[in-house]
């Protein structure tokens, strides 16, 4: 049977295993401003996969493929900065390629830093 103790004392230890997800990854966007993008919930993961499947890189970036890019992003930031996740124009603006790839990788719950 737990104790309270031993319950408390297993919380702690499994917050601090998921201490970066809780908290977050910091990334600087292109306008100078720091955002804290989390790993996608499951919801967002759904949404998340039936944009990016029609993201195609292999001859170059296309102008349909940047569209594709700017809602991948908006999903990942929808939770952060509700209202620049809506604002297509405002997220064109403040994305560049380098801030991109870290939000995705934030985003999947990697360290973007790798």
């Amino acid at each position: 049977m737990w104790s309270v103790t031993a319950l408390y004392d297993y919380k702690e230890i499994k917050l601090s295993k998921n201490k970066d997800i809780f908290e977050g990854t910091p990334i600087v966007f292109a306008d100078g401003e720091t955002r804290v993008i989390k790993p996608l919930t499951i919801r967002q993961l759904r949404e998340f996969m039936k944009t990016v499947q029609n993201l195609n890189t292999e001859d170059g970036l296309s102008d349909d493929d940047i569209t594709v890019m700017v809602k991948a992003a908006s999903i990942a930031l929808s939770k952060v900065d509700p209202d620049l996740a809506e604002d297509e124009d405002a997220l064109e603006d403040i994305l560049d390629l380098r801030s991109f790839g870290e939000i995705m990788s934030a985003a999947m719950g990697a360290d973007p830093s790798l």
